[in-house]
């Protein structure tokens, strides 16, 4: 996983859309707990525009999911939810706030740093599921 300031510089600015994909990637790594690097691994359903693709830089920073070991997906969806899985468990995590408002309201990099500072209940919408 990278840090704040590397996802950033990973990225190439700091945005609401890549901060809130690097907090999900976090959440689920804190919560599904993977012992590798191809333990767990993400589905993620979005509009395939920016600036809702930039959840999907986020996601690899904040987690040990990328494109390159294919343990990342990316699939069209209308809205954002992101599907990760990990030894049985699965969790489903969904923006809770409207970030395009968001952005638009307080601008790129105020935007960022709210949702970096943001609780967890004000991010996201999550489910915990037990499957195979």
């Amino acid at each position: 996983m990278l840090s704040p300031e590397e996802a950033v510089k990973f990225h190439g600015h700091a945005g609401p859309f890549l901060a809130w994909g690097y907090r999900a990637g976090r959440l689920a790594t804190e919560k599904l707990k993977p012992n590798g690097i191809k333990e767990m691994s993400c589905v993620a359903k979005l509009p395939l525009e920016i600036p809702y693709t930039c959840i999907v830089d986020g996601v690899q920073a904040g987690s040990c999911c990328t494109l390159g070991k294919q343990n990342l997906k990316v699939e069209p969806g209308d809205e954002v939810e992101l599907t990760f899985k990990c030894n049985g468990r699965i969790l489903k995590v969904a923006p809770a706030l409207d970030l395009k408002r968001f952005l638009l309201r307080h601008g790129k990099r105020e935007a960022y740093k709210l949702v970096m500072k943001m609780s967890e209940n004000m991010l996201f919408r999550m489910v915990e599921e037990n499957g195979r």
